[in-house]
């Protein structure tokens, strides 16, 4: 696993997070969003998303006609979605998620658990709170991305996406940590930033891999 880091605490992270969303925010295309909930098979419960920034899944799912409660740790972005009418928001920590066990049949974490302070705790914690039949959707960065293989050959650099911690794993490195958390893979779809073409490179040469889990009992 690829790992950089310029904070060490739950302090600096909410701080560097927070001066982010005073100046931008992120995004997804729709097109992720409608792999996200073909796999995430909506059962009619509430959907929990952790790493919500601003709530863009929030919106897509609300046109579905879910609720989704949107976790995230920095108090700009809620700030930001519940401007634009996007709720419940719940200002709280991945690792520690705010809710009792097994209450959630639907988790999703889409690009986040790899900038956590640390990404196995956080995958515990959606094991917790996942119901014994639920499933939870998590997408997470490849190290192995061909257009940051390009990138090493043009520069001599890796892949970097200019956070306060970013982590970049194989797709079958990312798999053995959500299972050290207690998530087993039942699927693994690559995610190429809707950029089709780049799918004549071969699957663990994906730009992110979107795997739906289940809790191990």
């Amino acid at each position: 696993m690829r790992e950089r880091k310029t904070v060490s605490d739950l302090r600096g992270l909410r701080a560097a997070y927070n001066a982010t969303y005073a100046k931008a925010e992120y995004g997804e295309r729709a097109a992720l969003y409608d792999l996200v909930w073909r796999l995430l098979d909506f059962d009619g419960s509430q959907i929990l998303d952790v790493g919500c920034g601003t709530a863009p899944f929030a919106a897509y799912a609300a046109e579905k006609g879910a609720s989704v409660m949107s976790l995230d740790l920095a108090e700009n972005a809620l700030h930001k979605a519940h401007a634009r009418g996007r709720g419940p928001l719940v200002c709280g920590q991945g690792e520690r998620l705010p809710f009792r066990d097994a209450v959630f049949s639907r988790v999703v974490c889409l690009g986040n658990l790899e900038h956590f302070l640390d990404p196995e705790a956080g995958a515990r914690e959606f094991a917790r709170v996942l119901q014994p039949e639920g499933r939870a959707i998590v997408m997470l960065p490849n190290s192995y991305y061909s257009g940051d293989l390009w990138k090493v050959v043009r520069t001599g650099r890796g892949p970097d996406h200019h956070q306060a911690i970013d982590r970049f794993a194989t797709c079958e490195e990312w798999k053995d940590l959500l299972l050290r958390g207690g998530l087993e893979t039942d699927e693994v779809v690559r995610w190429d930033k809707g950029k089709f073409w780049k799918r004549i490179f071969p699957f663990h040469f994906a730009y992110h891999f979107v795997y739906r889990v289940r809790r191990v009992d």
